[in-house]
């Protein structure tokens, strides 16, 4: 069978947690739900081509004509819930060129029902894709029932019916994502060496901080094995010259021995890599730390969200300023470059949480640090308290994914949200300190250019 499997802009994209204009600046990376996909259907015979429509920078018309000229019989599109009509746009494209559609993606775990009744979706899939698009080709193919394929979602007499989630038990037994079907060329960060890439070693996340949405598959964490894991670091610099790569686990470093097998598998093949990751401020410690420096690793991204004890005990993300401070510290000492998130505007937040939370930025002084509006997303419980409280006065999602909210935003907890979040920052990172710092690590054209774009992008974030 001729399957797509397609990445989309998120059209009219009004909802998402970053200031557009850094959105913009930060970019593109691999979509590695996409090429696992990609991979699981070509090792069973089938042509599979991926449309990276952000890292290609398609047009509207190139994308169609494409999709023309590869006449899919399938396509399947990941969606996530603030870029909906991005995706359902792609899907009318793909129904014009012949193709069965279906739609994946976080949005398929929140509103399976109003989502597949769109007529240009034909089949939905919750959870995990690699084996549930599989069995759908089977289904497709007369071989196999839809009620016996977990993870799918069909169409029946006018119903949607709803499979139980699909969850990939062995990671070890997948193939290495088809990055070969990707424009690996296209990948960059601005923060990160060029060529950059992404990659997991676990699936899951243990931790239920209550802005974040988990899927059916984040309630068991899954890990690869060590060997298959440092197999792929090799297999990314051999092939594609990769320099860098980013680890998109939720915490690479919840397993302890996890990360020791794999910073000593690395140091045991010699492999020379640079790598990131992110982690929690409670569970790094010394030894761990120097073993990842050892072994490559040169950022770490740590969630702090705020420096206000009572927004941190609201978020439930279980840590506490003293861990913080001396994660941080730490981390610094041993040589390895600190990230830091911070989000603006939660619940009960004030003026002066706030100025608190950007003080603590400073003081804690990270290499670098992003700063997010709190969005309430769909299934978080910052989006029950947003109800609960009157902030939201019906299901804004469902009425989004209806198409009755198409052009207006969430609210924010706090009316003045983007403002803060300018302030922030600038406040950060237009220090003359900071600046300095950064002036002196410039070593090419392109950090140059960065730089620059990433200035940009601060300097053009609106005020509301």
């Amino acid at each position: 069978m001729r399957i797509a499997l397609i990445r989309c802009r998120d059209q009219g994209n009004i909802n998402t947690r970053l200031p557009e204009s850094l959105n913009l600046a930060r970019g593109e990376l691999p979509p590695l739900g996409l090429a696992y996909i990609a991979s699981v259907l070509e090792n069973a015979g089938h042509k599979v081509k991926i449309f990276d429509i952000c890292a290609l920078n398609l047009t509207v018309d190139e994308f169609r004509q494409a999709l023309s000229d590869f006449s899919p019989e399938l396509a399947g599109i990941t969606v996530m819930t603030p870029g909906l009509f991005g995706a359902l746009e792609a899907a009318k494209m793909a129904k014009a060129a012949g193709a069965i559609t279906v739609l994946g993606g976080p949005q398929l775990a929140i509103y399976p029902q109003e989502t597949v009744a769109y007529p240009e979706v034909d089949y939905g899939i919750i959870g995990e894709g690699e084996y549930a698009m599989l069995g759908l080709v089977d289904v497709l193919g007369g071989k196999t029932p839809p009620q016996a394929i977990q993870g799918l979602i069909y169409k029946d007499k006018g119903s949607v019916i709803i499979n139980n989630p699909a969850i990939v038990e062995n990671l070890d037994a997948l193939p290495l994502p088809a990055y070969h079907l990707l424009p690996m060329e296209r990948y960059n960060s601005i923060i990160g060496d060029y060529p950059t890439s992404t990659m997991i070693s676990s699936r899951g996340c243990p931790y239920r901080c209550h802005f974040c949405f988990k899927q059916p598959s984040d309630d068991k964490i899954r890990f690869r094995t060590a060997k298959k894991v440092v197999e792929e670091m090799d297999y990314l610099v051999k092939q594609f010259k990769v320099r860098e790569i980013m680890f998109y686990d939720d915490v690479l470093t919840f397993s302890r021995q996890h990360i020791m097998d794999i910073c000593q598998e690395i140091l045991r093949r010699k492999l020379k890599i640079k790598w990131e990751s992110p982690a929690r401020v409670d569970n790094a410690d010394r030894e761990l730390l120097e073993l990842m420096h050892q072994a490559g690793c040169v950022r770490l991204r740590y969630g702090v969200e705020s420096a206000d004890e009572g927004i941190l005990k609201l978020m439930n993300k279980k840590i506490n300023l003293e861990q913080v401070k001396e994660t941080f510290r730490l981390t610094k000492k041993i040589g390895i470059e600190t990230f830091a998130y911070f989000m603006i505007g939660y619940a009960h937040e004030t003026s002066k949480t706030i100025e608190k939370t950007i003080s603590f930025a400073l003081e804690l002084n990270p290499d670098w640090a992003m700063f997010t509006m709190a969005t309430p997303y769909p299934k978080t419980p910052l989006y029950e308290l947003a109800l609960k409280e009157g902030v939201l006065k019906n299901d804004y999602w469902r009425d989004f994914t209806l198409g009755k909210q198409k052009d207006k935003r969430v609210p924010y907890f706090m009316p003045e949200v983007a403002l803060w979040t300018r302030k922030a920052y600038q406040r950060f990172y237009f220090r003359p300190g900071f600046i300095i710092q950064r002036l002196s690590r410039l070593r090419s054209l392109q950090d140059w250019r960065k730089s620059l774009c990433g200035i940009q992008g601060i300097l053009s974030i609106k005020k509301d």
